[in-house]
This record gives structure tokens, sequence and C-alpha cells, in this order.
């Protein structure tokens, strides 16, 4: 199928626009530490331990930021690491009603997309 990358608005602190790359063998969102200081994220709210795809198992700053693709937004879990490129986890793409279209190359919309406001019954 090949790589998929997708570009998305990225906002915590301060905001970017960044090439992510589609993992969707990875639960959370990875940002590089260069990225997390752009975007606000100096010291990270907290820390988790997660297990890589080799079994090796690695302790990680994690942090909340807004993610923006085609005009949908939601909110993801970041983990801040040493990776070569961002990744764009399952849970955003889940957050954010996407799917990854293999024939096409490209993210599309698993659901309609809409925001509903109002109190809570």
């Amino acid at each position: 199928m090949g790589h998929i990358h997708q570009k998305v608005r990225l906002r915590a602190e301060k905001a970017a626009t960044v090439r992510m790359l589609v993992d969707t063998g990875a639960t959370f969102c990875v940002i590089p530490p260069r990225l997390a200081r752009a975007l606000g994220i100096g010291r990270p709210r907290r820390f988790v331990t997660v297990r890589l795809a080799d079994g090796r198992r690695l302790r990680l700053g994690a942090d909340v930021a807004t993610l923006r693709i085609d005009g949908r937004e939601a909110p993801a879990t970041i983990l801040v690491g040493e990776v070569k490129e961002p990744i764009l986890g399952v849970e955003a793409l889940e957050a954010l009603g996407l799917v990854v279209d293999p024939r096409r190359k490209r993210l599309s919309p698993s659901r309609p997309y809409a925001v509903r406001l109002g109190g809570y019954r």
C-alpha cells in the first residue's frame, strides 16, 4: 500500500502545520521534542510507559493538542519522543472521524462530522 502522509494543523499553546505519517499501528500521535517545543509543550504534563512494536518499553512525555484536518477538529493525546517524522495515530483518526482509504492512498471520512452544542441531559 505504501506510506500515507497527511498535512495536520496542531495546536497546543502555539500552532503549527506539519506533515505527519499516518500509522494505523500506532494508538497515539508521536511528535519529536523540537516540534513539541514549537507548539509550546516544553515540559509534558505527564509521562506514560508505552510498548513499541519490537516489544521494548519506553517512557514518553504525554500532553494534549487539538488536531485539524480538512475542516475536522478534535483533541488528541500527543506523545513526545525521538521519531524521524511526526506520527498520526488511530486515536486522533477516530476522534476526527477519518479512516485510511488504501485505494486512494489518503484519509477519508468514516462518518459525517458534526459538533453538537448544548447542555447534557
